[in-house]
């Protein structure tokens, strides 16, 4: 199939679970490798098969990150799309023959993403696909011939319910469009584009039991995305502007210092509260807050409205931090007791049933917990997952 059928997919006026499954065959023998498009930096990772004599399982064969330069995406448009081809040629040329040859699984972004759970009749797949599609057309704010989606049914884990559950995943074509030509441009093949969150998902689920229900937070240089997990889907995702750098800024107004001695004073001293006077300790807890009550907002929700998709608790038993944010020692001990539920770091590694072999760079966790994002959009398509 021509690549011309990427965009076949994606711009039907529906994405057919089977048409999409037969679609995929058809690469099933091109190796994969992740694009975690951002407005600051493209972040690559790809696995490789490794010899069964040699161990079998998947190896790391390249992971990086590349800046993109400011203004070529912009909250989520890529407003410059030369720009963002030329970032992506120089990663390619960058990470080798194996990579540039692969199929790449992209990220979209989050904030331009619609993501909601609807409910239909207890019918077959594709009159509950008709069915959702005058549901999009109700109740996302696009003319329907402008909007690319699709969809995930979700499956009660214990009980019966009176209807089926889905989560629809939707995006403005032209944003897609915009990110498909890039890719395309830089002689690149895209097999997959994905919410930032599902891949995020696939790299740490498999340290979720199917009965939890968890809350990822996945905390970026300018935004937190927070992702409720439950039933064993993605049923819902939000975006806080408050990121890693927020903190730096907010230590460097406190103390009169510049961003990058903020940024070296975080580091050192994380969430501590010795480490810092009065004044500068309450601005980062200010910030922390922010993302404190967007996560109870997010329960709320959870429990009021979408609690019966997975037939469990309506409680959520614990949360995982991840994005480079992550790393700001003490975040999550302070995030769990303004919360009152566990929190703990993820492993971006999870999603690997199989061993890493030898070739995996050495990578300290607050690295690769960085890139846990590409790591599941590499993810994609292995034997692994």
């Amino acid at each position: 199939m021509e690549r011309d059928g990427v965009k076949a997919i994606w711009y039907n006026e529906i994405v057919m679970k089977e048409r999409l499954v037969q679609w995929i065959e058809g690469y099933i023998h091109l190796p994969s490798a992740g694009l975690d498009v951002s407005e600051h930096s493209i972040k690559y990772a790809q696995f490789l098969p490794r010899p069964r004599d040699a161990g079998g399982g998947l190896v790391l064969s390249c992971i990086g990150e590349e800046e993109v330069p400011e203004g070529a995406i912009v909250n989520g448009v890529v407003e410059k799309i030369d720009v963002l081809t030329a970032v992506l040629k120089k990663i390619g040329a960058k990470a080798g023959h194996a990579f540039r040859a692969s199929g790449m699984v992209v990220s979209l972004p989050e904030e331009k993403s619609f993501v909601r759970v609807f409910q239909t009749p207890k019918v077959g797949l594709r009159e509950m696909a008709g069915a959702i599609r005058w549901k999009i057309e109700e109740e996302i704010p696009l003319p329907s011939e402008d909007v690319i989606y699709d969809f995930e049914p979700i499956h009660p884990i214990q009980g019966e319910i009176d209807h089926h559950d889905a989560v629809v995943t939707a995006f403005p074509r032209g944003i897609v469009a915009a990110y498909v030509r890039a890719i395309e441009d830089a002689g690149f093949l895209p097999v997959a584009l994905e919410l930032e969150s599902q891949a995020i998902v696939r790299a740490v689920a498999p340290s979720i039991k199917a009965s939890e229900t968890v809350m990822v937070i996945d905390m970026g240089r300018d935004r937190t995305s927070i992702i409720l997990f439950a039933g064993g889907a993605i049923v819902f995702t939000t975006t806080v502007p408050v990121g890693g750098r927020t903190f730096d800024m907010e230590i460097a107004s406190a103390r009169g210092i510049s961003e990058k001695e903020a940024v070296e004073m975080k580091k050192k001293s994380g969430l501590t509260k010795d480490a810092y006077d009065e004044k500068t300790f309450a601005a980062i807890t200010r910030t922390a807050d922010t993302i404190a009550e967007e996560l109870r907002r997010v329960i709320g929700y959870y429990q009021e409205h979408i609690t019966h998709v997975h037939g469990g608790s309506s409680t959520v038993q614990s949360m995982l931090l991840s994005g480079g944010g992550a790393n700001m020692s003490g975040l999550d001990t302070y995030l769990a007791s303004v919360i009152r539920i566990p929190v703990m770091l993820a492993n971006p590694f999870a999603g690997l049933h199989g061993t890493l072999g030898l070739a995996v760079p050495p990578m300290l966790r607050e690295q690769a917990i960085s890139f846990t994002a590409a790591i599941g959009l590499a993810l994609r398509g292995t034997s692994e997952t």
